[in-house]
């Protein structure tokens, strides 16, 4: 029987490393990425990015956002009342908020053309499905919603086993094109985790031995015709797909069907 993967998780990040959002749509934006999607970021004075990977204090902060009123809400750890912000004109309040949170002097920044994103020339968006997220969830114990919290995936599909994410790649100078909707993309390559997935999304305490025990576990479990091993090792997830300029302005939105149309060379 044929598989249907369906889009069934849109999940976007309006402040880089902090907490996402859940959508039913989302329009593609300039750059090649999600409207809203890693919009912001927090800077030192010296410009460096305070991300999960750099500043471990990240993962106490809870916001939610209202796009309506341009709004950010904090909560930090322990403490039971939000504080809500401006993103535009409060600017200074929440750089004066932060900096006091962080201990060191805090600058937020906007970008609106995905250049926030990890690798924004090769990857608009991250794609996986639901019974990847499973798996491994199962590998640690650690729950479903917690691993979707560390490994921050754009798209999830169902409809699919685990780990089927990698017929979206192939070989490293090839790509795979493939619809989602109306829109079209292309899989460029897997996703190589960092130290972020190895902490609790809230608590920053790190689970003992788990890119190892990953690494293992992936191995084991690449289905059919996978193209991972070319990439060196195995403590990959999610698969970076590349947003041509064609697609801004378009809109996906959860019960999209996928279809892979073709291998191409990349010039």
């Amino acid at each position: 029987m044929e598989l249907e993967p369906i889009l069934s998780n849109i999940n976007i990040y309006p402040i880089k490393s902090l907490d996402g959002v859940c959508l039913e749509k989302a329009v593609i934006s300039d750059g090649g990425c999600l409207l809203h999607d890693r919009e912001f970021a927090l800077f030192d004075e010296e410009g460096n990015m305070i991300n999960g990977k750099s500043n471990p204090l990240v993962h106490a902060i809870r916001t939610k956002f209202d796009f309506k009123k341009e709004t950010v809400s904090f909560r930090l750890k322990n403490q039971t009342v939000w504080n809500e912000f401006h993103l535009i004109i409060g600017k200074l309040d929440i750089e004066n908020f932060l900096t006091e949170y962080f201990g060191i002097k805090v600058k937020i920044r906007q970008n609106k053309t995905g250049r926030f994103l990890d690798v924004p020339d090769i990857s608009g968006v991250t794609v996986l499905s639901v019974a990847s997220l499973e798996t491994v969830a199962d590998w640690y114990s650690i729950g479903l919603d917690e691993t979707r919290k560390r490994f921050r995936a754009t798209l999830e599909f169902k409809g699919v086993p685990a780990f089927w994410e990698d017929k979206l790649f192939s070989s490293e100078r090839k790509m795979v094109k493939l619809k989602i909707g109306e829109i079209t993309l292309f899989g460029m390559s897997p996703r190589a985790r960092c130290v972020v997935p190895t902490r609790d999304s809230e608590t920053a305490k790190v689970t003992k031995a788990f890119p190892k025990i990953f690494s293992t576990k992936r191995k084991l479990s690449l289905p059919q015709g996978s193209k991972l091993q070319d990439y060196g090792h195995f403590y990959h997830l999610s698969v970076d797909c590349l947003i041509p300029e064609s697609e801004i302005g378009k809109t996906m939105k959860v019960g999209d069907k996928l279809i892979i149309i073709e291998e191409l060379d990349i010039d």
